[in-house]
């Protein structure tokens, strides 16, 4: 069965925050009389398996898997088109949203169809990070059996081996391109004061070699003409996806799994709103005043929740706080203390972050938040400093540790976000608005990105939004 366009034109995949990131397993109603429907999804873009089992007097031969809108076809008589997304499918004439739909199960990959007279449902995240995955128990038979064997014998996994050695060499790219960086601003200061030796020649290899020279004295300097060793920079639409995919998840995650009700006063609150950050645009106590109000709860957990976040993402946060990798934030702090206000400085910063990013790549974006990631103690943190104020307010009639869970997914995809800016040659910043004050009865719940330099190093007057702040009025 041939994909209508809209489900074929896929000339890109999506972002990992818009597509399934590990397997998930929902039941859905299907049918009439209604019966529960297990589909798998399996990370993108591996797609969605349909189960095998007897319907309707007719049995498949095995499981079949539609690939994100690559392949339709046809599943107990009903045409089967998957999205691109790798969460909306359509069966017959009628769409499932996998992401929010349905009951999460624990992951099988023999999907089963069992017979119900009633459908249950619960709360559920919309959010599809804060989906929970429970694999299931397998044996398999491989030819690397002896391997393992060999090194369990040896005191010493092989993974344990592995994530050795790739910490290492990250750890020496890091420490190299530091040494590097520090040599070279040494070097250039000693040749500014010889006039004759003022002039750099930078260099591209490429099918058509072009050399620029520019005066170091002048502190202007200009790249090499583009080559193909560096990605280049992302959509505008794609930053402002990301953002905004952010903010929706905060809301979600306050209107799924917060209550409006009386709250019993906690000893320790101020203390523990105090802990949500320092310069926050509202004092102490009013914060405390508003997450009292059941009118004005919502908008106060969205905030202490995005200052917590927002805080931790820019560059300029305290290592052990942010949620970039601990040994990419400490070279970036030592960069930032050799030179500051120079074009020049300002320029090669800003491709040292796109090569570093690159190289690094494969541990912090197609495999993140591994044991050995040291992403994961800061996102902990961040938890913690957030549970303490969150947990009063939670909803009861809904399981703590899901609640927990979603939290710490959005937290997770705020940390690939922090990645992806640190990656993009532009400098960036977060606007709260500070001038919409509490006084004048408004306070920004989630501030708008902002572009404050180019790729070639020039700020930009004023800063370019990406998106617009999220503002409330109090009603107090």
């Amino acid at each position: 069965m041939a994909c209508p366009t809209s489900y074929v034109l896929s000339p890109t995949p999506p972002t990992p925050a818009a597509a399934p990131l590990s397997a998930f397993a929902r039941r859905i109603p299907y049918s009439s009389p209604v019966i529960q429907l297990t589909i798998t999804v399996l990370p993108w873009p591996q797609g969605m398996i349909f189960p095998a089992l007897p319907l309707s007097g007719q049995a498949t031969e095995e499981p079949q898997t539609f690939l994100p809108a690559q392949n339709c076809g046809v599943w107990n008589k009903e045409p089967i088109r998957p999205s691109l997304d790798g969460f909306n499918v359509k069966i017959g004439s009628t769409d499932h949203n996998l992401s929010v739909e349905g009951d999460p199960l624990p992951v099988s990959m023999t999907p089963a169809i069992s017979p119900t007279t009633t459908v249950a449902s619960s709360p559920l995240a919309t959010d599809p990070a804060s989906l929970t995955t429970t694999p299931t128990s397998t044996t398999v038979t491989s030819p690397s059996t002896s391997s393992s064997v060999s090194s369990q014998s040896t005191g010493i996994s092989s993974g344990t081996i592995a994530g050795t050695a790739i910490g290492c060499l990250i750890a020496g790219a890091l420490i190299a391109g530091l040494l590097f960086w520090l040599c070279w601003a040494k070097r250039g200061k000693s040749r500014a004061r010889d006039s004759e030796a003022s002039a750099l020649a930078l260099t591209t290899y490429d099918k058509k070699p072009t050399t620029r020279v520019v005066s170091l004295e002048s502190g202007s300097l200009m790249v090499p003409a583009p080559g193909g060793d560096l990605p280049q920079p992302l959509e505008d639409k794609t930053i402002s996806g990301d953002i905004s995919k952010i903010c929706n998840s905060i809301k979600n995650h306050v209107q799924s799994y917060y209550h409006t009700g009386q709250v019993s006063p906690v000893l320790s609150e101020y203390d523990d709103i105090q802990a949500l950050g320092h310069n926050m645009p509202i004092s102490v106590g009013t914060l405390s005043t508003l997450l009292r109000n059941s009118a004005t709860r919502e908008i106060a957990l969205r905030f202490c929740i995005a200052w917590v976040i927002i805080s931790r993402l820019q560059s300029n946060t305290e290592q052990s706080n942010g949620l970039l990798p601990t040994e990419v934030a400490q070279c970036l702090h030592g960069i930032d203390n050799v030179e500051h206000g120079s074009k020049s400085h300002a320029l090669l910063t800003a491709r040292w972050r796109t090569i570093t990013a690159e190289l690094m790549k494969s541990a912090y974006v197609r495999d993140p938040f591994t044991s050995s990631d040291s992403r994961n103690t800061s996102i902990r943190a961040a938890v913690t400093v957030l549970e303490n104020v969150l947990q009063p307010y939670a909803d009861l009639r809904i399981d703590n540790d899901q609640r927990k869970h979603n939290l710490e997914e959005l937290i997770k995809r705020s940390a690939l976000f922090a990645f992806t800016l640190f990656s993009q040659p532009s400098s960036w910043d977060f606007d709260w608005k500070e001038e919409q004050g509490v006084k004048s009865g408004e306070l920004c719940i989630f501030p708008a990105l902002v572009q404050v330099a180019d790729e070639s190093g020039e700020l930009i007057r004023p800063p370019r939004p990406f998106g617009e702040a999220v503002i409330r009025r109090l009603g107090v």
